[in-house]
């Protein structure tokens, strides 16, 4: 496709703000902004956003990012968007929300999970004769805690029957963006897959029939299936008014936040490890053919392009940790304040560790009855070191998570990419190297890695060269501290068997 614009645009919507980037054909950062919304939790365990806040968010941010760098919008010839995965907004016929948006921290549907695949005999909390057509299938299965989209869509149906008799889709959080933006009904398969309504075979990436019947939704209630390069469709005139771009901008499918986040990480051959961490965190390595792990909640997800896969391993609270503990420890929303106490002092055997599950936990194990908190606790302990336990608890939970993903590696990891907002922190990429034993490189602008990432699926369908990024810093393990966080890591993982029996 030719266009006449020279940057392309990629968007991040997070937890609590989107992220907007312009990049040039070398992927170098031409302008950014960030612009924050609201997140409510109406009762526990509910977490919604409204939709409305996501745009006119985009809005502003897109408006000050043009004007502060004084780009004419003609020159931005395509943008992708990349989002939070797990949400569900339902929309009327005209695209319009019907509701708040269930966004993936909400727990609501935890019931109607269970439901959904319940049985005898039962491993892990799931029914084995539900289990096995959808590992056939799906090469996964709904997870228990209610926070994947199918029993956010059952909730919705059995406690809002008035809004579903209305609903004519229901849309993921960039799903809805996209629709916004040109009117058209689609999603990706990343996300497609995260419904755990596609087949996600090789060679087949539809919506399943079976699953379909089984949950009893109609398949032109999700959207059609695209790539995440293809060019879905152009911003509307209403649209393209409302963000300050030119009509008939190229839009494409977009990402979800863990393949964006890969890609922007340049981890796109098989077996390129990843960690990214944001709100979240997860690990990730593309490969060719689907996996997964029943015993420890691992396995692939769709990836950009045709029969690709991402190995994903997520976990709940990695910078939502650090944003707490900063806050109840007198930091505020300063967190390079909180950054600099906890590399005030250094870790020692006596140090007190730090549980990070503040939102439960997913991986290896799916429990979102599990809670955070602080272990070993002395009257040594002042604010630095509950600061630096904190960092530190973070990353040996991520070890927690890597053990489990290198079973399902063809050889034992080495080295990974870092990414995410927490990767800007030159202290805690040292801690987390020293605690998992990698040697962590890291690109410039780590915290723009899924703005880059779906800037380059639109990069790629205008037909400009690859341009993925350099590793710029590299974090080698320091083997004195590597050998105390061995010793921290087996208590960590005896107060984890305390807690997960």
């Amino acid at each position: 496709m030719k266009s006449l614009g020279d940057l392309v645009l990629g968007y991040d919507f997070g937890t609590s703000s989107v992220k907007s980037a312009l990049f040039d054909a070398e992927g170098r950062v031409v302008a950014r902004a960030r612009e924050a919304y609201p997140l409510a939790h109406p009762a526990p365990g509910w977490a919604e956003q409204d939709p409305e806040d996501w745009w006119r968010a985009m809005a502003r941010a897109t408006r000050r990012m043009l004007d502060d760098a004084a780009i004419p919008p003609e020159r931005v010839a395509a943008l992708g968007i990349a989002a939070q995965m797990g949400g569900m907004v339902p929309l009327d016929a005209a695209g319009a929300p019907l509701h708040p948006a269930l966004i993936w921290l909400d727990t609501r549907s935890a019931p109607q999970a269970r439901r959904l695949v319940a049985g005898w005999p039962r491993i892990q909390g799931y029914g084995l004769a539900r289990l096995l057509p959808w590992l056939r299938l799906t090469n996964g299965a709904p997870n228990l805690s209610g926070k994947d989209p199918l029993s956010k869509m059952l909730w919705l149906r059995e406690e809002r029957p008035e809004i579903w008799a209305r609903t004519r889709q229901l849309a993921d959080v960039k799903d809805y963006l996209v629709r916004r933006a040109t009117g058209e009904a689609t999603t990706t398969a990343d996300g497609a897959h995260l419904t755990w309504l596609m087949d996600a075979r090789l060679g087949r990436w539809n919506w399943s029939p079976a699953l379909l019947r089984r949950a009893g939704i109609d398949d032109d209630m999700l959207g059609e299936i695209r790539l995440g390069g293809d060019i879905v469709g152009t911003l509307r005139a209403e649209a393209a008014a409302e963000l300050g771009l030119a009509p008939g901008t190229a839009v494409v499918g977009g990402a979800g936040d863990v393949l964006a986040s890969a890609l922007g990480a340049g981890a796109t051959t098989d077996g390129a490890l990843f960690l990214y961490y944001g709100t979240s965190s997860w690990w990730g390595a593309p490969r060719a053919r689907p996996k997964v792990d029943v015993l420890r909640n691992i396995g692939t997800l769709a990836g950009a392009a045709r029969d690709r896969y991402l190995l994903v391993a997520t976990q709940e609270s990695a910078g939502a940790a650090a944003a707490w503990a900063a806050g109840i420890l007198g930091f505020g929303d300063d967190l390079a304040a909180f950054d600099d106490a906890a590399g005030g002092v250094e870790t020692t055997s006596g140090s007190p560790l730090f549980l990070p599950w503040l939102q439960g936990e997913r991986v290896p194990v799916d429990d979102a009855g599990l809670t955070a908190g602080f272990y070993g606790l002395t009257l040594d302990a002042g604010r630095p070191q509950l600061a630096r336990a904190v960092l530190e608890g973070v990353a040996l939970n991520s070890r927690w998570a890597l053990d489990a993903l290198a079973r399902s590696l063809a050889s034992p990891p080495a080295a990974a990419r870092i990414v995410g907002g927490g990767a800007g922190s030159d202290l805690w990429c040292q801690i987390t190297a020293d605690v998992t034993g990698l040697t962590l490189t890291r690109p410039a602008h780590p915290d723009l890695a899924g703005c880059r990432g779906v800037a380059g699926l639109s990069a790629a369908a205008l037909g400009w060269p690859d341009a993925s990024p350099d590793a710029v810093d590299r974090f080698e393990p320091d083997s004195i501290r590597k050998a105390i966080h061995d010793a921290r890591f087996a208590r960590f993982l005896a107060a984890t068997r305390a807690a997960t029996r």
